[in-house]
């Protein structure tokens, strides 16, 4: 599922969908964070969703490919240190 509502460039929305697409990216939905542990613990609670995360403790923007057989079991390196 994508961004709840689709707010296009000039578009002036009031607060609610603003608010939705907030929430949903703020939830986690839009770019995971945390530890590479509890990423690794979140993507074996959803094993075939793929996600954007950033590992703070690498410091590093990964994808979670939802394939363990791929990257470091299912994690591929995007940017970081």
């Amino acid at each position: 599922m994508g961004v709840p509502n689709n707010i296009q460039n000039g578009d002036v929305p009031d607060a609610v969908p603003l608010m939705a697409n907030f929430n949903y990216l703020g939830d986690g939905k839009g770019v995971r964070q945390g530890t590479f542990n509890e990423l690794t613990v979140f993507a074996a609670s959803t094993p075939g969703t793929p996600f954007l995360c950033w590992a703070t403790d690498l410091k590093q923007l990964l994808f979670y490919c939802g394939d363990g057989s791929m990257g470091n079991a299912g994690f591929i390196l995007v940017a970081g240190g």
